[in-house]
């Protein structure tokens, strides 16, 4: 199996249209997630001769990146405005492979902080709070 580079990888905002567009988010440098997991439910009873157990509906978890701080892209803006209206939107990454992979998921703006420092950039940390499914892979 051949490894997909991370390079060319595109993670897009959906601008809630009908049809819908997504515009992708400049300046990304790293990204994590989609990642989650099912809660356990424990369905042991007193016949029980050992732990039974059932799995749960899955959350699928956070997505999170980091990106060069830029004022003027839209998207970036974006994201600190939807933070604000606490304003569930669609995403999609699409990764650079020969399938041309495209992973979508709805998601709230969890946090959008910035850092820097000395002989540095500033950057930006963005995380997403994932809701319902994860689709695409």
């Amino acid at each position: 199996m051949a490894s997909i580079e991370t390079q060319g990888t595109v993670i897009s905002r959906g601008d809630g249209g009908g049809p819908e567009a997504f515009n992708p988010i400049g300046e990304i440098i790293s990204f994590q997630g989609p990642g989650g997991s099912a809660s356990v439910i424990d369905t042991t009873h007193l016949g029980s001769l050992a732990k039974e157990k059932r799995m749960g509906l899955m959350d699928e978890g956070q997505f999170t990146f980091e990106a060069n701080l830029d004022t003027a892209d839209t998207e970036q803006t974006g994201l600190r405005a939807d933070r604000a209206a606490r304003t569930l939107r669609n995403f999609q990454i699409a990764l650079n492979d020969v399938a041309s992979t495209v992973i979508s998921f709805s998601a709230y703006v969890l946090s959008v902080s910035i850092q820097g420092g000395v002989d540095d950039k500033v950057g930006a940390s963005v995380t997403l709070e994932i809701s319902g499914p994860v689709t695409g892979w």
